[in-house]
């Protein structure tokens, strides 16, 4: 059976990318920034919300959680090289295809472990919250 904690650890995630889904989208509207190629978004892009480039959304979550499995997974070296690997690839990938400037992309890194280190700061232990609570 899972604990509290192994529990906490599994939700903060997913926590992290519903505040990155919003940050980004939020941020992508105010700046309205176009990716590098002049091309309509489609109906998947309007549905996903990804028709603006800054800052780039792949980039920014890929970051998120490539730093929270370094951070709360014990891997081996290896593995720590390959994660990283993968968070630059998504991001560079997004350049590669278009959709972004590399400015879109390294903003997006910077954002995403930005967002990584506000959740982890504010992410309080069901155990804490508890003890929050009952003091109150």
């Amino acid at each position: 059976s899972a604990s509290v904690s192994d529990l906490s650890l599994l939700i903060s995630p997913f926590v992290a990318l519903l505040l990155d889904i919003m940050i980004v989208a939020g941020l992508q509207k105010l700046a309205k920034r176009k990716g590098p190629y002049d091309i309509n978004p489609g109906l998947l892009d309007y549905l996903t919300m990804d028709t603006y480039a800054f800052p780039a959304g792949h980039a920014s979550r890929a970051a998120m959680l490539s730093k929270f499995f370094l951070n709360h997974l014990v891997l081996a070296i290896p593995l720590r090289i390959l994660l990283v690997l993968w968070a630059l690839c998504v991001g560079f990938s997004r350049v590669m295809i278009g959709r972004h400037h590399i400015t879109d992309v390294l903003s997006g890194f910077v954002f995403g472990y930005l967002q990584f280190r506000l959740v982890e700061l504010i992410w309080m232990s069901s155990n804490t919250c508890q003890m929050l609570i009952s003091i109150w």
